[in-house]
């Protein structure tokens, strides 16, 4: 059995015009996913009392270089999962 690629398009929060139009446009690829990155360095800090901010995940869970520069420079970032 064939193995379908799977192709995913994170597009930059402030890009929802670009979200909508890329969600338009492969609407009926059922391997094609389009969201707006999700990531938030805000949502993941806790305050540790008068101290300084702590990070509550790893660093590394959702740190990704290419993602990050596409994301400034383009936009958008895509990859493809097989």
């Amino acid at each position: 059995m064939a193995v379908m690629t799977r192709h995913y398009f994170i597009v930059a929060r402030d890009q929802t015009s670009l979200c909508e139009y890329l969600a338009r446009q492969f609407a009926s690829e059922e391997n094609v996913e389009v969201f707006l990155d999700r990531r938030s360095g805000r949502d993941r800090r806790v305050v540790n009392g008068d101290r300084d901010t702590v990070e509550r995940r790893g660093t590394a869970r959702r740190h990704q270089p290419f993602v990050d520069t596409q994301l400034r420079s383009l936009g958008y970032a895509m990859f493809r999962v097989e």
